[in-house]
């Protein structure tokens, strides 16, 4: 496992509908869904780097992408964070993931 990775929060408002569809699927290859727009993504610098081009290739400049990085204190007190549907889960990192 790569020791420079870290938890990033990567989130989107993506206003066309087909690559609204496009971005989350390609998504799903970096991390977990945590809201409908907001993936939990387990990345090194490189990779967060590739997915920020990935995505500005994918998308237009009217779409927006917040990949914000967190510290293990911010993981932490997401694991206290109460929330209306669903407990939010943070898992150890995990040992590796596919990149679709």
């Amino acid at each position: 496992m790569a020791q420079d990775a870290h938890w990033w929060l990567v989130c989107y408002d993506v206003r066309d509908p087909k690559r609204l569809r496009a971005a989350a699927r390609h998504l799903q290859g970096y991390g977990h869904r945590m809201q409908y727009s907001v993936f939990r993504c387990w990345m090194t610098p490189l990779q967060m780097q590739r997915l920020r081009w990935e995505l500005t290739e994918m998308l237009l400049p009217e779409d927006d992408v917040l990949m914000i990085p967190l510290c293990a204190r911010c993981v932490d007190g997401l694991e206290q964070t109460h929330s209306t549907s669903k407990q939010v889960d943070w898992p150890d990192a995990p040992s590796s993931h596919t990149i679709v």
